[in-house]
């Protein structure tokens, strides 16, 4: 996997909001699926605070 620069995806047409706070979400680095709650940037943070399930750094997941 290369470094860098992640793809985001324009989510804004979706009307997506964080399953914990309620903000509005309009870019993701992932294309959601409707099985699984998304999260603002902060709230991903709260919710994995270690960085990531490997523990060798931030996560990156927003």
């Amino acid at each position: 996997m290369a470094f860098g620069q992640r793809k985001m995806y324009d989510v804004s047409h979706l009307g997506l909001k964080c399953a914990s706070c309620g903000v509005a979400i309009t870019e993701l680095p992932f294309q959601p699926s409707s099985d699984r709650p998304v999260y603002c940037r902060e709230c991903a943070r709260k919710r994995n605070p270690r960085g990531g399930s490997s523990g060798r750094g931030p996560s990156r997941r927003y």
